[in-house]
């Protein structure tokens, strides 16, 4: 289904306005195209891949759109007809080209002010507070690092549940996942959250 720049521009606007329903409506729509140009661009390139690959930049793209309050996404203009779509495959394609030239050197290793797990994320055992209740100051280097340890589809569920305080079942949906699969990667995310801080807090001065 084809749709207006002024439709593109509408879902754009709930979007920034915070609506959950329309972030979770712009990842279903443009899934499918985001998929395809990854897989067009590394096959330009005569890149090997397989599906994880395909998956990794996928998730890493829409995180890239999200990031700083849809910094990208606010740059749209539909100018000469330009459809969001055509917008977001420019984000994509950018983003592998950009991956390709990374790939292969060392990442940068810095340090940064820890704080206990338990202050940080609020969690208990099995769960773990959404993100606008830990978005404290003192804790800000901690949950942003620990975040980001975390791979694409860890970092893009986290995201769509916490941050955007979809339900599980509408992430599931968004993400293309069982919903069973979907509570897996959420128990996944915050174990591996508690054993990066946990490993962080050992190495620390």
């Amino acid at each position: 289904m084809k749709f207006s720049v002024e439709e593109d521009r509408q879902l754009l606007f709930r979007c920034f306005s915070g609506n959950r329903k329309a972030t979770e409506i712009l990842v279903r729509r443009f899934s499918d195209l985001v998929y395809r140009s990854v897989q067009y661009t590394l096959m330009n390139k005569q890149v090997s891949f397989n599906k994880y690959d395909l998956e990794d930049l996928h998730n890493t793209i829409f995180l890239r759109l999200f990031e700083h309050e849809y910094k990208r996404l606010r740059q749209y203009q539909g100018k000469n007809g330009c459809s969001l779509g055509s917008w977001i495959r420019t984000v994509a394609v950018r983003t592998v080209l950009d991956h390709l030239r990374k790939k292969g050197l060392d990442a940068m290793v810095w340090q940064k002010k820890l704080v206990p797990i338990e202050q940080a994320f609020g969690i208990t055992q099995d769960e773990i507070e959404p993100l606008a209740a830990m978005k404290k100051e003192e804790q800000g280097h901690l949950l942003q690092d620990g975040i980001q340890s975390l791979s694409p589809r860890y970092q893009l569920f986290m995201q769509l549940h916490f941050d955007h305080e979809l339900p599980v079942k509408e992430v599931a949906e968004a993400m293309q996942l069982s919903i069973e699969h979907a509570y897996t990667v959420k128990h996944r995310a915050i174990q591996k959250l508690k054993v990066y801080v946990a490993g962080a807090m050992n190495t620390e001065v």
